[in-house]
């Protein structure tokens, strides 16, 4: 890989921060009154990560992402108040009914950009997205996932008595496995990178998460997941990238409904050692 990092001689004010944070412990530095430099072999166990660049209190240390270099955050941190926090959280649902209003792809471009920032495992960052923002391709594929349950029930899924209902309830007009969703969203990878199904569901989690600060609501479609992970018409009809798999999808659109209460939970189980 190229170099990872650069440091800027002027701006350095050798605190050896960078050295201290780093994960990975590739960066030294040889005295007080010297730069901080990878040491030998560091650029092949680099995570980019990017914490040096995060960290330096003189914005001297430059990480290998060119295109999209680092932000500031206002005030110096992001932080917020545990109570708004949990209030947050805890007011998430599962939306299973959308209104037929579209969301306009700037929305849906501004929450995959918070997204990107999601941790995944080395800093690989595998995951890429499909959106599918025609509501009439939601319903095709959706249709072509319940085409697939229906010859899977007749081979003797053991899901047959499951898929039969989701088929039943499609025939009579209602969209179980997109939920009515105006648009689809697919986190797809290399399918043989062996962190892309747990990156892209942290990925996909931080969609969840993101997505009602936007207005929006989601799903996940677990069941169309399971017809694109074994249906060759569903797949072909997703046309990903050559090598690519779909990892998990996600229904988005704007909700039908607010919820004004939080439900009942189970209190927390914890064993402490």
């Amino acid at each position: 890989m190229d170099h990872p990092i650069t440091v800027d001689s002027d701006a350095c004010t050798r605190c050896g921060i960078c050295m201290e944070i780093c994960p990975m412990g590739i960066i030294a530095q040889d005295g007080p009154d010297d730069l901080p430099r990878l040491v030998p072999g560091g650029e092949a166990v680099c995570s980019r990560c990017g914490h040096c660049e995060a960290v330096c209190p003189a914005g001297a240390v430059l990480a290998l992402y060119p295109a999209c270099g680092p932000q500031h955050l206002p005030g110096g941190s992001a932080a917020i108040a545990p109570a708004d926090l949990a209030a947050y959280l805890r007011a998430r649902r599962t939306v299973r009914r959308y209104r037929e209003e579209s969301v306009d792809r700037e929305t849906v471009e501004a929450l995959l950009d918070v997204v990107r920032f999601a941790p995944s495992g080395m800093n690989g960052q595998p995951v890429h997205w499909l959106v599918v923002h025609d509501p009439a391709e939601v319903r095709r594929l959706a249709g072509l996932a319940i085409a697939w349950m229906r010859e899977a029930s007749r081979a003797g899924h053991p899901m047959t008595d499951l898929f039969g209902v989701l088929v039943r309830t499609w025939d009579a007009g209602v969209d179980q496995i997109c939920r009515g969703a105006p648009h689809l969203v697919v986190a797809h990878a290399d399918a043989k990178d062996p962190m892309a199904y747990t990156d892209s569901i942290i990925a996909l989690a931080w969609l969840e998460v993101a997505a009602p600060s936007f207005g929006l609501g989601t799903c996940w479609a677990g069941f169309f997941q399971m017809a694109a992970s074994a249906s060759p018409a569903l797949l072909e009809a997703l046309a990903l990238p050559e090598g690519h798999a779909p990892q998990y999808a996600m229904a988005l659109g704007y909700p039908a409904y607010r919820f004004p209460r939080v439900p009942g939970r189970e209190p927390v189980r914890v064993t402490w050692r």
